[in-house]
């Protein structure tokens, strides 16, 4: 469908030289000869990756893909459609999808919904810690959303500039993300809906920054367990939440007793590959650390760890673990010391979120925790951030009354 904002030149101009292409043609070629000039027996990587200016590259690129566009047939286009599971629709149902929506925003009611931008500004995710090649960049120096979260924190420290003497940001939205990495399980492709929740505050003090986070992670959760007793009343087959808190400190000081590098292993367990955190374990002979304990104090305690982490296992059950299993009784709560997957994500609490299906099945559709990223953009350390995250598509795809089948596989794709 086109628009009035839509200026793009009709397929007959592509027998003759339209203005567009003479303006930028001759720009890119002056471009090129003054690179060459100045760059002679330079490699090319380098000078594209280094040191030709951003504008530049911009202006070469986009002039390079123009010409690679118009020389394409419809035949092409299809043929490539073929080839990219990016480019292929979703095999969800759009309204069982706004139906998950609906569900999600009605349980986060106190959080103001954002309806984010389809980009983020080139190295978004990297910074965040996300390997550049697992996103897809743009010739403007942008990146298409991997993640909600990174949008949010662009859009709270934003807000926070602008006001910063404000209170606490609540946020939530529903975005399609993509996703690099390759899947192979029918009927998911890279691209699919995650719903994530966010919350940025400025903490009073050094000393209230974990007290800070944890109130911010406890509000989160109780989100989510409104959102899962609600679904089977919009038609999904929602049965349980079971929340795995883990903290990046304790579960540091967990495998610094058994002698083992826990970046090295981190680097190992990724999340479109279900087994690895525990394949990692195993081969490092620490899959009998405590995964799932309901003591975290008395796990903590019988791993030697000292008084200052004692201390934070105790607030940890004080400030999230026992407050929300007295308001929602029905979600199971234990603790992972050993969980390697968002170890090099997260800083501070992490969760993971296990949602239970009527005919038993448990998949680890959610995960979150803080990230220091507020603090580094707004060079404010006491500016701290929690995120946490659900797989609306995935458990659309699994969990709705009215397509899901008992013997459904469990898919690869996971929220991060």
């Amino acid at each position: 469908m086109r628009t009035e904002d839509d200026r793009t030149a009709p397929p007959t101009a592509r027998q003759g030289r339209s203005p567009v292409e003479g303006k930028t043609g001759e720009l890119s070629s002056r471009i090129a000869r003054r690179a060459a000039e100045a760059h002679a027996g330079q490699p090319l990587d380098r000078l594209l990756a280094e040191d030709l200016p951003g504008n530049e590259l911009t202006t070469l690129l986009l002039h390079s893909l123009r010409q690679r566009a118009l020389r394409r047939s419809f035949a092409d286009v299809l043929d490539h459609a073929e080839r990219a599971p990016m480019t292929h629709a979703s095999a969800a149902d759009g309204r069982r999808l706004h139906a998950f929506d609906a569900a999600a925003f009605a349980a986060a009611a106190d959080f103001e919904v954002v309806d984010l931008a389809p980009v983020v500004p080139l190295g978004a995710t990297a910074c965040a810690g996300v390997e550049p090649n697992n996103v897809l960049a743009t010739v403007r120096f942008a990146e298409v959303a991997a993640d909600p979260t990174t949008g949010l924190a662009l859009h709270a420290a934003r807000r926070r500039r602008e006001s910063p003497g404000g209170g606490a940001l609540r946020l939530c939205a529903s975005q399609r993300v993509l996703r690099m990495q390759p899947t192979k399980t029918p009927g998911f492709t890279p691209h699919f809906r995650l719903f994530a929740l966010a919350t940025a505050a400025r903490s009073p003090g050094r000393g209230e920054d974990d007290a800070c986070e944890r109130r911010a992670l406890l509000e989160h959760l109780l989100v989510w367990a409104d959102l899962v007793r609600a679904l089977p009343g919009a038609g999904f087959r929602a049965a349980g939440l079971r929340v795995v808190l883990s903290d990046t400190s304790l579960v540091r000081a967990s495998l610094a007793a058994r002698g083992l590098d826990a970046d090295a292993l981190a680097r190992r367990a990724k999340a479109h590959e279900p087994g690895s955190t525990e394949a990692a374990l195993r081969e490092a002979s620490a899959d009998d650390l405590p995964r799932a304990t309901a003591d975290l104090v008395g796990a903590a305690r019988s791993l030697g760890l000292g008084p200052e982490l004692l201390a934070r296992a105790e607030r940890w059950v004080a400030e999230v673990a026992e407050p929300l299993a007295r308001a929602r009784p029905e979600v199971e709560v234990v603790h992972d010391l050993a969980r390697l997957q968002g170890l090099g994500y997260y800083a501070g609490p992490f969760v993971q979120l296990h949602v239970r299906r009527d005919d038993g099945l448990e998949l680890p559709a959610g995960d979150g925790g803080a990230v220091p990223w507020l603090g580094e953009l707004l060079s404010n350390r006491r500016e701290r951030m929690v995120a946490t995250g659900l797989g609306a598509e995935l458990l659309v795809k699994l969990f709705d009354r009215s397509t899901t089948r008992a013997d459904d596989a469990r898919p690869e794709e996971t929220t991060r």
